[in-house]
């Protein structure tokens, strides 16, 4: 499916935001643009349209680097020095015209764009499979509804997309309030819940296209969030905890198929992409022969550039780390025979040789190269790296890249830049990674649907308890006879770390100030990566989003920019 994907240059998608006139006259009027109708008219044209969509958004410009990136280190979890992450470490990067803020915005309409498109026109082309366009017609309502769902939660202001543009003045809409775009994106997800195939029906080279389920779970989740969110930042006051519950219900029970929790670190790896346990999940595919990743270019890659999270000192110059409070965290959860969690070694790398980490008999982190952290680190921590600041801390990545490659040479103390040529298909190389992103496992569904009963949703299959008691059980560790909303919030921690999910854990749970000013306070290295004085803080009412890119405010004089930018 990775290598399915392709981008078309069409016409009236080529501007990627909501404010752009000149653009799309410049190509009503070209002559030489080829046209929609006359190109849509094949299922072939259907499957070409609708895998643009998923091609959008798994570009680097957006889910590939740029998004995943700001999304990830802007948590409390993790800090960058690469240009992807610097948005995250609050200092001058996090700004309306930084690349990382801009791109993925204008891609996520874009997507939405393109998603209409073929929504509105499906209809009139001739199938000999009337299951097969339902299935493309629900996945593009499930790009439109996820397009809207990120901006929503990430940029708070949107002026949806709800029918194709037509001319330059559906490029210039009104933004409308969050709670008209939750029921926008919960009415989309219907939609494709109802028209989407179960697990199975993608089969082949089409494995990993979007199911009934991750219509389910995303709208489950986007009802969790929209009960966290809108009393806490909004005028909404009102929950759907029961509406999330259900959804997540309808899952656990299996009306979309049988999923299941698998090997821990099977959801992280490239072997066993698209397990049992995958839901939602952004298709990514190593390159290093194509260097471009811009939309519509032919040679755009959709790898998920490890840029910004590699480990210190391997010789891409662009390492991520790991803040200490989440290293502790892991350290101090020991499972029912007296080791430390097995998921902190799918997820950190760090000196499993320290004294607080119980090992089980045989038991060894093994990083890339098949080398142990002391092979790379003979000093027994990151103090044999070349960026000093790396010293600081006791962990750095492994969620989100792929281990079995090479190294460039056989010497890890001597690890040399990244070259050219296919001869880079290694570890060093960032854009050689192609590890799918799992966006919505089915642990994630189980301990949503926990929280959701917690907070006053109906159970449904299982009780809370259970939920949360499957995914500890998984990790070896002790289960309870009942759970409290401290236990998920721990939990999450441990089952989703540096994967994407933690920021927005904080924001609906109005947490995330008080969260970072502890931080700031107890921790002297907390967001000091790059240097002691580019973090400027966290601002409240201002970093719970996203600055609106200064392109779109410029071109749209119906939306303002963000508090505090």
């Amino acid at each position: 499916m990775k290598r399915l994907i392709k981008f078309l240059a069409l016409g009236a998608l080529a501007c990627c935001g909501t404010g752009c006139n000149d653009v799309f006259d410049e190509l009503a009027i070209n002559p030489n643009q080829p046209s929609m109708d006359s190109y849509f008219t094949t299922p072939e044209a259907a499957n070409e349209a609708v895998m643009t969509c998923y091609g959008y958004m798994q570009t680097q410009r957006c889910f590939g680097a740029s998004a995943s990136k700001t999304q990830i280190i802007r948590s409390d979890e993790a800090s960058s020095n690469s240009d992807y992450g610097k948005p995250g470490m609050y200092g001058a990067d996090l700004n309306s015209s930084y690349y990382t803020i801009m791109q993925p915005f204008g891609l996520l309409y874009t997507t939405a764009s393109q998603a209409s498109f073929v929504i509105e026109n499906i209809d009139a082309i001739e199938f000999s499979d009337e299951q097969l366009k339902n299935a493309y017609k629900g996945e593009a309502y499930f790009w439109r509804a996820f397009a809207h769902y990120y901006l929503l939660i990430s940029y708070r202001q949107v002026a949806p997309i709800r029918h194709c543009p037509v001319d330059a003045s559906d490029y210039v809409r009104e933004t409308e309030a969050p709670e008209q775009v939750w029921d926008f994106i919960a009415e989309d997800l219907a939609q494709a819940k109802s028209l989407l195939p179960n697990k199975g029906y993608w089969t082949g080279d089409k494995t990993g296209r979007i199911t009934a389920a991750a219509a389910a779970a995303l709208r489950g989740k986007c009802y969790l969030y929209r009960s966290g969110i809108e009393p806490l930042y909004g005028t909404d006051t009102r929950t759907f905890y029961n509406e999330a519950a259900a959804e997540f219900d309808e899952i656990i029970r299996g009306d979309y198929g049988t999923y299941s929790l698998v090997e821990y670190g099977w959801n992280f790896d490239v072997e066993h992409e698209n397990n049992n346990e995958s839901i939602f999940e952004m298709q990514f595919l190593g390159d290093v022969i194509n260097t471009t990743f811009n939309p519509g270019s032919a040679t755009s890659g959709l790898a998920f550039d490890t840029r910004g999270i590699m480990l210190p000192g391997t010789g891409t110059g662009y390492e991520g780390i790991v803040h200490d409070w989440l290293y502790d965290a892991f350290a101090a959860s020991i499972d029912k025979d007296g080791y430390t969690d097995l998921r902190m070694f799918s997820t950190l790398f760090f000196n499993d040789q320290a004294s607080e980490i119980k090992l089980r008999p045989g038991q060894r982190l093994t990083g890339p190269g098949g080398y142990h952290f002391e092979d790379y680190y003979p000093k027994g921590d990151f103090s044999s790296a070349g960026n000093a600041r790396t010293h600081l801390y006791k962990a750095a990545f492994l969620k989100g890249m792929d281990l079995s490659m090479p190294m460039r040479n056989n010497d890890p103390q001597n690890i040399t830049g990244v070259g050219a040529g296919v001869q880079e298909y290694i570890y060093n190389q960032p854009r050689a990674h192609g590890v799918n992103w799992r966006y919505i496992r089915y642990a994630d569904v189980l301990l949503m649907y926990a929280e959701a009963v917690l907070n006053g949703g109906t159970a449904g299959t299982i009780s809370a308890a259970d939920a949360y008691n499957q995914v500890r059980e998984r990790a070896n560790m002790s289960t309870k006879g009942s759970v409290t909303l401290a236990d998920i919030k721990a939990e999450r921690v441990l089952e989703f770390a540096l994967e994407g999910h933690r920021f927005f854990d904080l924001l609906r749970w109005g947490e995330l100030a008080k969260r970072f000013q502890e931080l700031e306070t107890s921790d002297p290295n907390f967001k000091k990566l790059i240097s002691d004085v580019d973090y400027q803080g966290f601002t409240p009412n201002k970093h719970e989003w996203l600055p609106i890119p200064i392109d779109e405010i410029e071109s749209n004089p119906n939306i303002s920019q963000n508090p505090g930018y």
